[in-house]
């Protein structure tokens, strides 16, 4: 007897923990259209990945407009031991070495352009990243939309059952009608469980992109609204395309830096010239100034490998954006395509159907509650 109070007692208190638990809860947060962009925009590791892929370029071409060679200070010094006496030598030097044949401006230009090339591929991925946002969101709106029709149809379904069960208790239908609207409400009922399913999914969906918890994925503000713009002809909107497409600017940005690289692959065979001026003093007799020039003589390493290396880079980089090119006139045409047919059936939708749909479910309803349609008509 003890056990099963204590056992109960357990019982209890557990039951008052989930219940104060979920009692404070805290409640999903509420976002926007314009509030998950933001949001997104701060969370994602992609962006990131981007941004830090920005600071390098800007890194590396800070480094190449720098001089590359810094002067290098050499100081000597010897002991001279001769038959009559014993001197010390000493020596100071200064060396630099020069870059000729317009590496540096070479350089420079390559580095540039992958600056450029890296900005383009921020601006994709932040324009990738926003699309991805705006679809979840409206997924989200859409599948909400759903729910409160599977609502109505449940509560529509539930009014039309009591109707049924009404008729048939004053003799004027038979059991076989309530039977239908009892099968017609579970019907009902359980294409609401599965639109409150595909709403919650949605929902987490909207989380994950922004990045957000998807376990408890925030509350959407906003509401479905059908677009009413004509869009442009095929060839207008490829234009478009061309000149705003940051994926086609990065692959441009790109060519532009491979073939700066060719050029500095190519002036790379010019050696470096080396230039020292020298001091010094041997002890008790001559003083030494003067200086030297240094090239080395490109006999066997003219750079014959990284000059092959750049130009197919090149290549790869000019079929790279031919591709893309076609990949976009595609992407266009079918997005053209699929927004026009959507567009044509909304508007079908809206007014052969959605503009007369209230008042004939208004006439069904009175009609069926009248006993002039049985319910085979109404399904």
């Amino acid at each position: 007897m003890r056990d099963i109070r204590f056992a109960s007692y357990i019982a209890v208190v557990t039951l008052a923990s989930v219940s104060f638990a979920m009692a404070n809860e805290p409640t999903p947060p509420t976002l926007t259209m314009n509030q998950a962009l933001t949001e997104a925009f701060a969370r994602s590791p992609v962006l990131q990945a981007r941004k830090a892929e920005l600071e390098q370029a800007e890194g590396r071409l800070q480094t190449a407009k720098i001089f590359p060679f810094n002067p290098e200070v050499t100081v000597e010094a010897a002991r001279r031991e001769g038959p009559i006496e014993t001197n010390t030598d000493r020596a100071f030097k200064v060396g630099q070495e020069i870059q000729i044949g317009g590496q540096r401006r070479r350089g420079t230009a390559q580095a540039t352009a992958k600056l450029e090339a890296s900005r383009a591929q921020l601006l994709r991925e932040e324009r990738l990243l926003a699309a991805r946002v705006r679809a979840a969101f409206v997924e989200a709106l859409r599948a909400r939309e759903l729910l409160e029709v599977e609502r109505a149809n449940t509560d529509l379904a539930g009014s039309l059952a009591d109707v049924a069960r009404k008729r048939f208790d004053s003799g004027e239908v038979a059991q076989m009608e309530v039977n239908l609207a009892q099968v017609q409400v579970g019907r009902a009922e359980r294409e609401l469980r599965r639109a409150e399913g595909a709403y919650e999914i949605a929902r987490s969906l909207v989380a994950e992109v922004v990045g957000l918890d998807p376990s408890r994925p925030p509350e959407l503000d906003g509401a479905l609204e059908r677009p009413s713009r004509t869009l442009p002809p095929l060839e207008e909107l490829l234009a478009v395309a061309g000149e705003n497409r940051a994926d086609l600017d990065f692959f441009r940005r790109n060519i532009e830096a491979a073939q700066a690289r060719i050029e500095l692959s190519r002036r790379q065979r010019v050696p470096n010239l080396e230039l020292e001026g020298f001091y010094g003093r041997e002890e008790g007799t001559d003083r030494l100034l003067g200086g030297e020039v240094k090239i080395r003589i490109p006999l066997f390493n003219r750079n014959q490998g990284r000059i092959a290396e750049a130009r197919a880079a090149h290549r790869q980089t000019l079929a790279e954006n031919e591709a893309t090119e076609l990949q976009v006139r595609q992407e266009v045409a079918a997005s053209l395509a699929r927004y026009r047919a959507s567009h044509a059936a909304s508007l079908d939708l809206q007014q052969q159907v959605l503009g007369t749909f209230e008042e004939n479910l208004e006439l069904l309803q009175r009609s069926f509650e009248a006993g002039k349609t049985g319910w085979t008509e109404v399904l």
